[in-house]
């Protein structure tokens, strides 16, 4: 522990933290997956590691509910959610689907072509791109880029990365966050 309300925990993932997520019913248990094609499990209180599920890739998003496997993607799945209100899991993924599975019976429960959609994500080097899944050449055109989140004093200029983009579901826009920046 290096504060009184931060925790280090023990045995972290090898490589990049992709997603955290704490168990929805207790903050005693914490889910960590990462780009060390690993998801574990932590026990917080008692800083350890309860279970390591070891993957054949970068585990990309992570989340509470099913024990076994549910189905796949034909390409890498981005985001996995759990909804209980109607108890079915949503996964997205880069085959252009999102697909929505009962994990009370492995099968799916629809699955929902996405080829006209895009995606934003963002760099290190202060850098946002607005990508789109189609390949055709019409669609890759509405695709573009932009720098962000630099700031110029006495000639030289601090570039800083950009950690998280949030949509806005109704105005159809994003905003980009540099941790103790500023939100453009």
């Amino acid at each position: 522990m290096t504060g009184s309300n931060e925790f280090k925990l023990n045995q972290p993932p090898e490589d990049g933290i992709s997603s955290v997520k704490f168990s929805p019913n207790t903050s005693q248990f914490l889910l960590v997956s990462s780009w060390d094609t690993s998801v574990r499990l932590y026990d917080v209180p008692a800083n350890s590691m309860r279970l390591k599920y070891q993957h054949t890739g970068a585990v990309l998003d992570c989340a509470f509910y099913v024990e076994n496997l549910v189905g796949t993607h034909d390409a890498p799945i981005r985001c996995v959610e759990y909804c209980p209100e109607v108890n079915v899991m949503v996964t997205g993924s880069w085959d252009q689907t999102v697909k929505l599975w009962d994990p009370r019976t492995p099968c799916n429960a629809g699955t929902f072509s996405q080829p006209e959609k895009g995606y934003v994500l963002s760099s290190i080097e202060g850098r946002v791109a607005v990508e789109y899944l189609d390949p055709s050449p019409e669609v890759q055109k509405k695709k573009y880029a932009f720098k962000c989140h630099r700031l110029k004093e006495n000639n030289i200029e601090q570039i800083y990365p950009v950690n998280a983009i949030s949509f806005h579901n109704i105005h159809n826009t994003f905003a980009t966050v540099v941790m103790g920046l500023r939100l453009q």
